[in-house]
């Protein structure tokens, strides 16, 4: 019964410190990151969303069938 409680607590406290290691890890690879390719902060570029349908009005919107 001691052998099971003594596993149970290294698997938890190997779990514990290779997920801080994985952290660790990948906070590093994302700072090289963005030393590489900057932040990129700012609004996304291209055209602005289309809007398909009203959902303020209370007339229903015909769906558009063109296949174009």
């Amino acid at each position: 019964m001691l052998m099971w409680i003594l596993l149970g607590v290294l698997i938890a406290v190997l779990t514990g410190v290779v997920t801080l290691i994985w952290w660790k890890v990948g906070d590093q690879w994302a700072d090289e990151e963005y030393k590489k390719f900057g932040h990129g902060g700012g609004a996304p570029k291209g055209p602005g969303p289309t809007v398909i349908a009203d959902f303020r009005s209370d007339k229903p919107t015909p769906p558009n069938l063109d296949t174009d």
